[in-house]
C-alpha cells in the first residue's frame, strides 16, 4: 500500500471516529443534560455542582462506548479511564467557569450556556482523547 492510500485511509478512519465520538457524545448529551435538568431545574441545586456531577455521568458513560464500540481499546482500562476523566473534568472545568460567569454573573440562561460550552469542550476532548486515551 502506498503512503497515499495509507493516509486517505487514516483520515477516512478519523473521520469515521469523530462522527462515533459524536453519537457517543449525544447519548453522553442525554444522560449530562438529563441530570443536570434534574438537579438544577428541579431540585433547585446549584448550577457548578449540578454541571459536576451530571459532567461525571456524562463522562462515564461515553468512556465506555468510546472504548469498546469506536477506537475499540481495551487494555489499560483503569489507566485509560483516569485520563479519560481528568480530559472530561478539565473540560467540565471549562463548563463550569462559563456557567458562573455567563448564568451567575451575566444572568443568561443557563441552558444555552450550557449547550454551547459543551460543544466547544467536546471538539476539545475529541483531540486529545483521540491522542493520549485511545492511543493504540
Amino acid at each position: 500500500m502506498n503512503r497515499r492510500k495509507l493516509g486517505e485511509l487514516i483520515r477516512q478512519e478519523a473521520v469515521i471516529q469523530l462522527i462515533k465520538y459524536g453519537v457517543i457524545g449525544i447519548l453522553g448529551l442525554v444522560v449530562d443534560f438529563g441530570v443536570f435538568t434534574v438537579l438544577s431545574v428541579f431540585l433547585h441545586w446549584n448550577a457548578e455542582l449540578a454541571n459536576f456531577i451530571s459532567s461525571t455521568a456524562g463522562l462515564i458513560n461515553n468512556f465506555f462506548w468510546n472504548s469498546y464500540t469506536n477506537f475499540k481499546v481495551h487494555d489499560h482500562l483503569i489507566r485509560r479511564f483516569v485520563e479519560y476523566y481528568l480530559i472530561g473534568q478539565i473540560t467540565t472545568l471549562f463548563t463550569t467557569v462559563c456557567l458562573f460567569i455567563f448564568v451567575e454573573q451575566l444572568h443568561q440562561d443557563k441552558i444555552i450556556v450550557k449547550t454551547v460550552a459543551t460543544l466547544v469542550a467536546t471538539l476539545i476532548q475529541f483531540v486529545v482523547n483521540k491522542v493520549i486515551t485511545f492511543k493504540k
